[in-house]
């Protein structure tokens, strides 16, 4: 019989993303259907943020029975989970970044050898690297910042297109900041970086320009 794991908090074609080279099936359901995951072994919770909604849909997963989850997710949502989830629920960091860019072969997550193990056997086709870290080591430390920093270029006049020619070929990344920003979402960067302010302080403060980009969706989520 063939293992079902349910995702939440991304859109359907988010969803295939994750679900890509998987030896299990991912299968997709919406926020409001969180009793879906009544008996599931393993929960997918893919959102990026808000934290409010984060913490919201973890406390239905867990009201529905749900005991271990795959979260990506930055590093200050992870640090507060932490603070009342305690062990009721079993949460692993999984970096979002390498989980659904195309051609990645490796992904960092804070995993145990065991939990590692289930991965690669979910996911045989990767290589799990553990690092004991909160997530977000490499989206909400490394990635943010730049996209952050090259918004200020923006605004001095210089084009999107050159600076991620800039960072591609000075930093030898696959993509620049706007392409990451427009993978993942404006919405996910705001969030990420609001976590981070929150919690790191003001080396994170989004851009005045980012959250302008993000318009209506951030309107407040009850906890």
């Amino acid at each position: 019989m063939t293992e079902v794991v349910r995702i939440f908090g991304c859109t359907p074609h988010q969803a295939d993303q994750w679900a890509r080279g998987a030896k299990v099936s991912v299968q997709f359901c919406g926020d409001s259907q969180c009793q879906e995951a009544q008996g599931a072994s393993w929960v997918i919770d893919a959102g990026l943020g808000p934290l409010q909604a984060k913490r919201a849909r973890l406390r239905q997963l867990r009201a529905v029975g749900v005991k271990s989850v795959l979260s990506a997710s930055t590093t200050a949502t992870i640090a507060a989970q932490r603070q009342w989830l305690g062990d009721a629920m079993h949460v692993i960091g999984c970096d979002p970044l390498l989980m659904l860019a195309q051609g990645t072969r490796q992904t960092v997550v804070n995993a145990s050898d065991e939990d590692r193990a289930w991965l690669g056997r979910v996911w045989p086709d990767r290589t799990f690297i553990a690092v004991q870290d909160t997530v977000g080591l490499v989206f909400s430390r490394e990635v943010l910042p730049i996209i952050n920093e090259a918004v200020n270029f923006l605004h001095q006049g210089l084009p999107p297109e050159e600076i991620d020619q800039a960072v591609r070929l000075g930093l030898n990344y696959p993509r620049g900041p706007f392409q990451w920003a427009e993978l993942f979402g404006w919405p996910a960067v705001y969030w990420g970086l609001a976590a981070m302010h929150d919690m790191f302080g003001p080396r994170f403060r989004p851009h005045p320009w980012i959250r302008a980009q993000v318009g209506s969706s951030l309107a407040p989520v009850e906890d």
